[in-house]
């Protein structure tokens, strides 16, 4: 996997630093305006400076493909990918798009966990070697549709601010060595097939005994498996509970399925936690943060709620009333008895997080 990999930045004219300006102001200027494809493409051309082939280039590869605008009625409109980065401003949200329409975008920053600086064909390489396997297309491709792939990825990065280049060197920016820290790109993109394979591995795990902790497993996954496996943790947990509150019975969910009950670790991850499905629990954000903090738990024995004796103390809030009602009621049951809070997480957490 050698050869030079050219550079040609996107999407708009300009500096680096101004190409994700530009961007949203293109994006800002197709929401207000919904024009027709030719529009767009004599817009980017006028506006940027472009040739009409960039312009048109511009307009398909980046706004088009990359999902960031469609077309209906021969007018072009903003999906919802593209008034969500409109909205957010950043190029976080920017790579979670990209990803979903080219494969391996984030990979490239994840390359750079390791490296400091590399040469664009070491790139290349290393870049292909971190995807294929997440991405099983990617093995069909030839030489060159790889290396032209890799120089469009590099160059969204760079138009994003993310990464730089200097004397045919590559190396994370400012901006993306803080992105690097504060949003793992592991996390981006989880395909469906690597889910698929944690689900059945925890899915076995059931079938054994429990065991509260998970020493090993910290060194032994990747980073990137790890986002899986607690992804695959999260679903099973959920499902169990028909996403629905173990506590309350809350069950709001948004028009793109996300739900606001979510699976929460009886014994934390923070002190290696098992992902073991029977260390789970489905709670709404309040009772989450309640079971978290020690403010409530559930008794090993008979799964009935108990809280916090200073809540006592305060009984006349009438929020602390709400909860002081809920204790000695049982939380709701797991779909399948196999898979409810094993006893012995459930006494580690009276025992260590309970505030008594």
């Amino acid at each position: 996997m050698t050869g030079k990999v050219k550079t040609t930045l996107y999407p708009m004219a300009g500096g680096v630093k101004e190409q994700f300006a530009n961007l949203l102001q293109t994006l800002r200027w197709i929401g207000t305006t919904n024009p027709t494809p030719a529009e767009v493409c004599e817009w980017l051309r006028s506006t940027y400076r472009l040739s009409s082939y960039f312009a048109r280039d511009a307009y398909t590869v980046v706004l088009i493909s990359g999902g960031l605008a469609t077309v209906r009625d021969k007018r072009c409109y903003l999906t919802r990918d593209g008034q969500a980065v409109l909205d957010a401003a950043s190029p976080l949200v920017l790579l979670e798009v990209f990803e979903k329409h080219f494969a391996g975008v984030a990979a490239i920053l994840e390359v750079f966990r390791h490296h400091d600086e590399l040469k664009a064909d070491h790139l290349n390489d290393l870049w292909f070697r971190t995807v294929q396997d997440r991405f099983p297309n990617i093995k069909r491709w030839s030489e060159r549709t790889l290396h032209n792939q890799c120089r469009h990825r590099i160059n969204w990065l760079r138009a994003m601010g993310l990464i730089t280049a200097f004397k045919g060197r590559y190396s994370l920016s400012e901006a993306g060595t803080r992105l690097l820290l504060e949003h793992p790109p592991e996390a981006v993109a989880i395909q469906p097939h690597e889910v698929k394979k944690e689900l059945t591995s925890l899915h076995q795990l059931v079938e054994s005994e429990f065991q509260l902790f998970d020493r090993s497993k910290r060194k032994e996954l990747s980073l990137r498996r790890g986002f899986v496996r607690d992804r695959a943790f999260r679903w099973i947990v959920s499902d169990q509970y028909a996403h629905q509150c173990a506590v309350c019975g809350l069950r709001l969910c948004t028009p793109d399925g996300v739900y606001e009950a979510q699976a929460a670790h009886i014994v934390p991850k923070s002190k290696q936690g098992t992902d073991d499905p029977r260390n789970g629990i489905c709670l709404c954000g309040v009772h989450h943060w309640a079971f978290d903090e020690g403010v409530i738990s559930v008794q090993p024995n008979n799964l009935k709620l108990i809280t916090a004796s200073y809540l006592e103390k305060t009984a006349e809030d009438e929020s602390v009333r709400q909860l002081l009602n809920l204790g000695s009621t049982r939380i709701r049951s797991a779909r399948d008895e196999k898979y409810a809070p094993s006893a012995m997480a459930l006494a580690w957490h009276n025992a260590n997080v309970f505030l008594g």
